[in-house]
């Protein structure tokens, strides 16, 4: 079975490979958020693990503007649940890919809700308007969301 990349009508992606590979960005996800940051006001500490396989995860891309103005080229962008969180991403201008995450916790599940900021983990991040409200998935699934961002993070 093939996948029609939608970014490329003409190239392929075969459905182990695109599983495989969400899965391995998924892992690496999952180690990023031991670094003790906390973008969120959530305890991390208290921490109960998705029984199973871990599920699918959603990919993120969009259009993005900072008040009101598409977003400028090579910003940090990334999304996160309570425990489970995306690798960064780097924008384009007004536009940003990638952005790839799925639950890693019971509380992640259960409060279902991505959100999504410009900046860094350990430094100024700025959150967006838009949050996601997460529902279980059966494969890789891409989604387009536009953000909006009041404005950008201080360096």
């Amino acid at each position: 079975m093939t996948l029609v990349n939608t970014s490329n009508p003409g190239r392929t992606i075969s459905h182990f490979r695109l599983i495989l590979w969400a899965l391995i960005v998924l892992a690496v996800a999952i180690a990023g958020c031991s670094s003790g940051a906390e973008p969120t006001p959530y305890d991390r500490d208290d921490f109960t693990p998705v029984a199973g396989p871990p599920p699918f995860p959603m990919i993120f891309e969009g259009k993005f503007t900072v008040a009101g103005e598409p977003g400028p080229a090579d910003q940090t962008i990334y999304a996160e649940f309570i425990h489970g969180g995306s690798p960064n991403s780097t924008t384009f201008e007004g536009e940003y890919v990638q952005v790839i995450l799925g639950p890693v916790s019971i509380e992640d599940v259960e409060h279902g809700l991505v959100t999504f900021y410009l900046g860094t983990r350990e430094g100024d991040h700025v959150k967006a308007d838009q949050t996601w409200e997460w529902d279980q998935l059966s494969r890789p699934t891409n989604q387009v969301l536009d953000l909006s961002f009041a404005r950008l993070p201080k360096d």
